[in-house]
């Protein structure tokens, strides 16, 4: 049985599961609800740190129709294309 990384199998879809960086979680939510987001962010840190998740996460909550409390709501139809787009969940 071939070894697949835990990113292929599992990327979080909120803010909410993103496990260890909650520090960050909370800034970058308090921004969208605070509907004072930048213009540019960058994501830096060590392998396996969930840069690229949290950026998915945050591109979706930007661009949601129906943001709840700083979090994407994954229903609609630009969160679906995002997740279909990129199959996030169990590859």
């Amino acid at each position: 049985m071939a070894y697949t990384a835990l990113y292929r199998k599992f990327r979080p879809l909120t803010f909410s599961e993103i496990v260890g960086q909650e520090h960050i979680t909370r800034t970058l939510k308090n921004q969208i609800i605070a509907e004072r987001v930048g213009h540019a962010y960058l994501f830096n840190g060590g392998r396996g740190t969930g840069k690229t998740s949290a950026a998915k996460v945050l591109a979706r909550a930007i661009n949601c129709l129906n943001p709840q409390n700083g979090e994407p709501c994954n229903e609609c139809e630009i969160c679906k294309g995002a997740i279909n787009r990129f199959s996030y969940r169990y590859c």
